[in-house]
């Protein structure tokens, strides 16, 4: 199940007063006016994204309007890619012929903005006085390679624990837990009546906090290097094989399905650890089921979560770059997010539309409070080679149940391994 929330469609706008015209870069045009005045001349930009539903595709085009009608000398075509969106990306990077802005994902927003294939925004944001207050910080670090910004997010998702009352009650247990220790408390009740307490895939994107709330870290983000060794990262590691090896988490595959999302939904599991993409899968695939969601539990008295948010980027080639950051300061603004906000196909990323976001849609909350203690998901421009090292190493571990460190260890061998090759 892909990350993204159904649609994670493009998140947020800044209102026109709050944005004033685009300060001149390298290669900026000369239109003997401001960008997107009348006097201007006309400006042709492309705006890239994927789209996971009709509806995302539908939402983008409502807030590329509502630019168009703010900014009538500037036009604005959408460029939906489809299929593996990054392989389709990379190569109009390459050839200089990207959309002028477009989506990209926290999770390999590193390796793209260290190609030097993608415009810092540092002067843009400072010509035009761009509020970043109105994002929590994690937020914008997603975005921030070697002290400059590259992005702004445009919506965010984190994690957050599903559970099903009905079958909690079966093992006489009324209500959710909030740390890990009631839940290994609760995880005993149910098994006792025969019922999986918590679907949970082998998977850093997952348990990534385990490791952080007891200490550890599997990546130093200003050396950009993996610190699987680290001895601070076993205890976390060897918490969460044990919950695996004891049948606490059960893996979504041992139960037929394809993500967590399957087996909760099936009512084979009292728990599940998703993000906010599952509220959609439920509704489509479970409409009857009665379910609630709860703050993600703490362990070790700390809440770490993982932050899964999308921003805006812009080409360094492009043609038109002052007219490019107006329009990329919109789709980032808070008119645009107040549209994406009614549309509840995305949480919102600035903080001053997301009370709004909840009183239409409750049922988010814990995905919200998630946000204060949320690590992107991301590992510098190390990408799907540190993620295969570190799962393959402990989808093996929990099997010959081998311990932590050896784990570990086998993790930086591999990664160590694939990188000189």
């Amino acid at each position: 199940m892909k990350k993204q929330m159904l649609g994670m469609a493009g998140a947020a706008v800044i209102a026109l007063g709050a944005v004033t015209a685009c300060g001149q870069a390298q290669n900026a045009p000369s239109n003997g006016g401001s960008v997107g005045s009348a006097s201007a001349a006309p400006v042709h930009l492309t705006l890239g994204m994927w789209a996971s539903s009709p509806a995302e595709k539908q939402l983008v085009q409502r807030q590329v309007a509502l630019f168009e009608k703010e900014n009538p000398n500037i036009k604005v075509s959408i460029q939906v890619i489809t299929g593996n969106y990054l392989q389709a990306l990379q190569p109009m990077l390459a050839a200089h012929d990207a959309p002028d802005i477009f989506y990209v994902d926290s999770s390999y927003a590193p390796t793209l903005e260290a190609s030097g294939a993608i415009m810092p925004l540092d002067s843009f944001i400072k010509a035009d006085h761009v509020d970043l207050s109105d994002f929590q910080k994690n937020l914008l670090d997603a975005f921030t390679w070697q002290g400059h910004i590259y992005g702004l997010p445009k919506d965010m998702n984190t994690m957050a624990l599903e559970y099903n009352p009905a079958l909690l009650a079966k093992a006489g247990i009324q209500a959710p837990p909030k740390t890990f220790a009631e839940f290994d408390q609760d995880a005993a009740k149910l098994k006792a009546k025969g019922i999986v307490p918590l679907d949970m895939p082998i998977d850093v994107a997952r348990y990534y906090p385990f490791v952080v709330d007891m200490g550890g870290s599997y990546y130093n983000k200003a050396k950009n290097q993996a610190t699987f060794t680290s001895k601070a990262n076993v205890p976390g590691l060897t918490w969460f094989m044990k919950e695996m090896e004891s049948g606490n988490f059960v893996t979504p595959q041992n139960q037929g399905g394809s993500w967590a999302g399957v087996p909760f939904a099936e009512g084979k599991a009292a728990m599940a650890l998703e993000g906010a993409w599952i509220v959609p899968f439920m509704q489509q695939t479970a409409p009857k089921m009665k379910y609630e969601i709860a703050d993600f539990p703490s362990l070790a008295g700390h809440d770490a979560n993982m932050l899964f948010t999308v921003a805006y980027e812009m080409s360094k080639y492009t043609k038109n770059p002052d007219a490019a950051a107006k329009l990329l300061f919109f789709m980032t603004g808070k008119e645009a997010l107040k549209m994406t906000a009614d549309s509840g196909l995305a949480i919102p990323s600035r903080t001053s539309e997301q009370g709004e976001f909840l009183k239409k849609y409750p049922s988010y909350k814990a995905f919200v409070d998630g946000l204060k203690g949320a690590i992107p998901y991301q590992f510098g421009t190390l990408g799907q080679n540190f993620l295969d090292a570190i799962n393959n190493a402990t989808q093996e571990g929990i099997l010959k149940k081998e311990p932590a460190q050896q784990v570990l260890s086998q993790a930086q061998q591999t990664l160590a391994s694939q990188m000189n090759d």
